[in-house]
């Protein structure tokens, strides 16, 4: 094949894969690789036979999850190069921070350190060839130049990322011209003191392949809700949000939330937890009537404020939350008498006292 031709062969697979790492696929490209006598291509098959190995008998490490490994490792200054001194143990390439899937870097696990910067290693990886698939960045930054750093990275090298979860004790700014570069993202998980979605109105956040969204701040802002309420969320199935507490300049209302419970084409929404909300009375009120209330199996208003008039109006709609499992209350306003009203709402109406203590402003290194 000429070099041309071959170079259009690899653009073609790699668009492939990038698109989804299917065996058919990989299997191809893997020969590809192996007639260019490159160790990534037996690697690849190698990877496929453990996986399959794998999934027979879990908690067993036979002779193909050894092969694989032996290969790694032979191989490794071709495969890992300059990124082998972030990694811990070269013989275990299936644990963090650098996680080996199919022959390439699928997942980059990584938390700040004086000894780590978040941002540089990020881009590393992505700029090497073996971090051409990264499919998940699970990370927790400290400062506010690797935010800058590993948002940049996405911008310049766009991996076909499926799940994004950053932890920043840092403002993550900027992150409206991230979205159309991850047209495939299924999980969001964004936890920060503040973070920027994208112009209210402007459609910026646009991510029709998302599953899973949590979004964390001390406080979230107005504008942030108004992106989230536009958004189309055409296969949502779980939204967290943390509303916070107190903001400088106008605090969130309920009338900035309620268009989002009121929506009609959420039609896989079944988990809805919106955490530390003060009218999560008028929030469950609103889902007793609301046609989202009834499709939902998980409703979680942990650490809000409920009063006992709310479930008063909410028993008489008990009937509206037929798929309802799980229901999480805050309770320290309400007597005996009001959680019994609760009781009939759903399968599982727990107080929200069993819930985890939220202690993201600690965790955050800033007061909530």
């Amino acid at each position: 094949m000429a070099a041309g031709a071959a170079d259009v062969a690899d653009a073609a697979l790699e668009a492939r894969l990038a698109e989804d790492v299917d065996r058919e696929t990989l299997l191809v490209y893997a020969d590809l690789l192996q007639r260019r006598g490159d160790p990534r291509g037996e690697l690849i098959v190698l990877a496929l036979a453990a996986d399959t190995e794998r999934a027979a008998n879990p908690k067993a490490r036979g002779p193909k999850q050894l092969a694989y490994t032996k290969h790694f490792v032979k191989h490794a200054p071709t495969l890992l190069g300059r990124l082998a001194r972030h990694v811990d143990d070269v013989r275990i390439p299936d644990a963090p921070p650098l996680i080996w899937r199919g022959g390439f870097i699928d997942r980059i696990q990584l938390a700040s350190s004086p000894k780590r910067d978040v941002g540089a290693i990020v881009q590393e990886v992505l700029a090497h060839p073996s971090g051409r698939f990264v499919r998940s960045l699970a990370l927790r930054i400290d400062h506010d130049s690797e935010a800058r750093a590993v948002l940049g990275a996405i911008e310049t090298h766009r991996p076909p990322l499926r799940e994004l979860e950053l932890f920043a004790k840092a403002p993550l700014t900027g992150l409206s011209r991230i979205w159309p570069l991850v047209p495939r993202l299924e999980v969001l998980s964004l936890t920060a003191h503040s973070f920027d979605l994208g112009t209210p109105g402007a459609g910026e956040l646009a991510l029709p392949t998302a599953r899973r969204v949590r979004l964390f701040g001390l406080v979230l802002s107005p504008d942030n809700l108004a992106a989230i309420v536009a958004a189309p969320w055409p296969v949502l199935e779980r939204l967290e949000l943390r509303l916070g507490g107190a903001l400088v300049g106008r605090s969130l209302d309920f009338e900035d939330l309620e268009p989002l419970l009121q929506r009609r084409d959420l039609p896989r929404l079944t988990h809805l937890k919106i955490r530390k909300a003060v009218f999560a009375g008028a929030i469950l009120r609103t889902l007793a009537t609301a046609p989202l209330g009834a499709q939902l199996e998980v409703i979680d208003l942990a650490h809000g404020a409920l009063n006992p008039r709310d479930t008063i109006v909410v028993a008489e709609h008990r009937a509206h939350f037929a798929n309802l499992r799980e229901l999480w209350v805050p309770t320290r306003y309400l007597s005996p008498d009001d959680i019994a009203r609760l009781s009939g709402l759903a399968k599982h109406v727990i107080d929200d006292r069993r819930a985890p203590v939220d202690r993201l402003g600690e965790e955050l290194g800033a007061p909530d």
